[in-house]
C-alpha cells in the first residue's frame, strides 16, 4: 500500500555550509562527521547525516524499497537558531528553493514544509507566502522552541495568522531546549532530546497555543504533531475534566482542549512505533486524525516497515492512515 510520509527530514547544502562556518551552536564539523546543536545534543551518526543530505534519486531509491510513495520534506533543526537575522533569512530561502527543486523534478514524489527565518516574523510571513503561492508547499515546519523564544510568544501570533490565511498546515516538531539552567538541560540527550524532553517541550507549546486562542482566531488552521500526539492521547480526558472543574477561572480559548484535537489537530506516527501507543491514540482521537510519518532518517526504516505490516487495522483504516486522510484533509493527491 502506497504511503505519504509527513515527516522526512533533510539539510540543504546551504544549511550545512552555514553550520560548517560557525563557531557557536549550531555548528557542523565535517572531519568529525558531527553536528552540534547545544551542550546537550550532538548528532554524530554518519548514516543519518548522509541521509539528511541525500539528493532526489537517493531518496527515491529508499522510498521505493520501503513502500513510501511521497515524502513531505522538512529541514531539520538549526536554521531557527542562527543568531544573525540576515543569514537566517538567506539560508531559509536557499533551503526552500532546494526543496522546491525536488518537487519540480519529481512532483508526484515530493512536497515540502517551509523552513522560516523566525528571527524576523515579518520576513517569515513573506517567505511562507512565497513558499505556498509560488513553490507549492504544504505548510510550515515549526519547532517547539526557537532557542530562547517560543511559538506561542506574542511576536509570532501574526505568523500563525498568516498560516491560517494561506491554508498552510503547521507541523509542530520537537526540538531540544537550550534554556540556561532549565529543568530539561544539563543532563545530556537522555533528558533534553527524543527520549524525554522532546515530548514535554512540544506538548507545552501546543497547549499554550490552544489556551492563547490561536485556533479561535484561525478556525481553519490545521496543525500536526508527531509521536502519536506526544502526551495528549493519554491525558486528554483528564485535561477536559479538570478544565470543566476550573471553568470559573479565566481562560483565552473558547473551547475545551479536546475540541481542537477533533477540529484542528492531527497526529503522525513518526518516532513512536509502539502498538500500545497507537491503539491508545486511535481510541482517543480516531483513525481520521492519524497520519503516517517516519521521522526519516532518525528512525530505522526496517523497524518502521515491520510496524506498518503488523498493524491490526481494516484495509480502509490502513488506507486512511497511509494516504486517504492526507487526500481528504490536506488535499495531497497521490
Amino acid at each position: 500500500m502506497k504511503r505519504i510520509d509527513f515527516e522526512a527530514h533533510c539539510y540543504s547544502p546551504a544549511a550545512i555550509d552555514c553550520f560548517s562556518r560557525r563557531d557557536g551552536y549550531p555548528y557542523y564539523r565535517p572531519e568529525e562527521k558531527a553536528l552540534s546543536l547545544s551542550d546537550d545534543l550532538c548528532i554524530k551518526n554518519e548514516l543519518k547525516l548522509s541521509r539528511l543530505t541525500q539528493n532526489c534519486e537517493e531518496r527515491i531509491e529508499l522510498m521505493d524499497r520501503f513502500g513510501t510513495w511521497m515524502q513531505i520534506l522538512s529541514s531539520s533543526p538549526g536554521i531557527e537558531l542562527l543568531d544573525d537575522v540576515r543569514t537566517a533569512t538567506e539560508v531559509a530561502r536557499e533551503t526552500n528553493d532546494w526543496m522546491a527543486s525536488f518537487i519540480k523534478k519529481y512532483p508526484k514524489r515530493f512536497k515540502a514544509f517551509a523552513v522560516l527565518p523566525v528571527q524576523d516574523p515579518e520576513a517569515s510571513s513573506a517567505e511562507l507566502e512565497r513558499c505556498m503561492k509560488e513553490l507549492g508547499f504544504t505548510g510550515w515546519m515549526a519547532y517547539s522552541n526557537f532557542g530562547l523564544t517560543y511559538p506561542d510568544d506574542d511576536r509570532y501570533a501574526s505568523l500563525f495568522d498568516k498560516a491560517g490565511e494561506l491554508g498552510a498546515a503547521v507541523y509542530m516538531h520537537p526540538t531540544h531546549s537550550v534554556e540556561p539552567g532549565g529543568r530539561l538541560t544539563g543532563l545530556g540527550p537522555h533528558m533534553v532530546a527524543a527520549a524525554f524532553g522532546f515530548g514535554i517541550d512540544t506538548s507545552i507549546a501546543i497547549m499554550r497555543l490552544i489556551l492563547k486562542g490561536t485556533f479561535d482566531r484561525n478556525p481553519g488552521l490545521k496543525l500536526m504533531v508527531g509521536h502519536l500526539g506526544e502526551i495528549f492521547p493519554f491525558i486528554l480526558k483528564r485535561m477536559v475534566g479538570m478544565n470543566k472543574i476550573n471553568k470559573h477561572e479565566p481562560a483565552v480559548s473558547k473551547e475545551l482542549p479536546d475540541y481542537y484535537f477533533r477540529k484542528n489537530i492531527w497526529v503522525t506516527t513518526s518516532g513512536q512505533f509502539s502498538h500500545e501507543s497507537f491503539r491508545c491514540t486511535a481510541d482517543v482521537l480516531g483513525i481520521d486524525h492519524i497520519l503516517f510519518g517516519s521521522d526519516f532518517p532518525y528512525e530505522s526504516l526496517e523497524e518502521i516497515d515491520a510496524f506498518n505490516r503488523e498493524l491490526v487495522l481494516s484495509d480502509l483504516d490502513k488506507e486512511k492512515l497511509f494516504f486517504r486522510n492526507a487526500e481528504e484533509y490536506f488535499g495531497i493527491k497521490l
